[in-house]
């Protein structure tokens, strides 16, 4: 009934709503809609039994249905898949699709109660990091998984970075797959930012592999160092395996790949 009333542009009274009957009418006493639901001899369902679906009232831009959680539950699926979705943006997308006008203290309230749901406390979230990662080695016995923080003043930590290796990863292949490790960095776009490093593999179907990953602030030469080193652990000695890496030309990680292992067989693609 909500979604109806407001797609229609149209205020609506419900005279009569309780668990067996629910009537509705239009707020405008000269409209003849009306809207007449019960519950069935079987009380499994709500039949219709009378609808007119004619309205002579003109429409309007402001609906008392459109509350603050109808409008929440539109802006988080909007949060979700646009995280920098802005107060002008969500003004427009309720005139263009609802054709409402809403006031701007209730957009910015329920933008703020939708970043809440869509990401939650901000802290909380990273205080469940180690949580995380304590899970996914006794989950997975062998895996690598580091995090590393960094101190603040007041001796809070935040987060820095943060590698995972699966043990059946890698495992799988240095057992199975072509000897071809793929790299590249990649932008988180969320509302946290970072980028994610990772190395993947091409298995005997010829299908990316993944073998690790991190999370890190940015994507340098510090961070992509640290990412082969802890690589270079989980796979051994580059040479006994004749690994070969391929990449784009990034200066960071080009030259920690030579620092982290000289003479290995590296090359870029276009």
């Amino acid at each position: 009934m909500r979604e109806y009333a407001i797609q229609e542009g149209r205020s609506i009274n419900l005279v009569k709503n309780d668990n067996i009957r629910c009537k509705a009418v239009c707020k405008v006493m000269e409209c003849p809609w009306v809207a007449y639901a019960s519950r069935d001899h079987e009380d499994t369902c709500w039949q219709i039994k009378t609808f007119n679906d004619d309205h002579t009232c003109p429409r309007e831009d402001k609906n008392r249905a459109a509350n603050r959680n109808w409008v929440c539950s539109k802006l988080v699926k909007k949060v979700i898949k646009y995280p920098n979705f802005r107060h002008c943006e969500a003004t427009t997308y309720f005139k263009t699709r609802f054709d409402l006008t809403l006031n701007k203290n209730s957009i910015s309230r329920a933008l703020m109660v939708a970043r809440s749901v869509v990401y939650g406390d901000e802290k909380e979230q990273y205080r469940m990091v180690r949580d995380y990662g304590i899970m996914l080695l006794k989950t997975n016995p062998s895996s690598t998984v580091q995090i590393c923080t960094t101190p603040q003043p007041d001796g809070e930590v935040t987060f820095d970075r943060m590698y995972m290796c699966l043990s059946s990863c890698k495992n799988r292949f240095k057992a199975g797959c072509h000897p071809l490790i793929g790299l590249d960095g990649a932008f988180l776009k969320t509302r946290f930012g970072g980028q994610i490093l990772s190395a993947m593999g091409l298995n005997a179907n010829h299908h990316i592999y993944v073998i690790a990953w991190a999370i890190v602030r940015v994507e340098n030469t510090d961070t992509w160092r640290w990412f082969f080193e802890l690589l270079r652990q989980d796979l051994g000695y580059y040479k006994d395996h004749d690994w070969c890496f391929i990449s784009n030309m990034q200066k960071g990680l080009i030259s920690a790949v030579k620092e982290v292992m000289p003479d290995v067989h590296h090359r870029f693609c276009i």
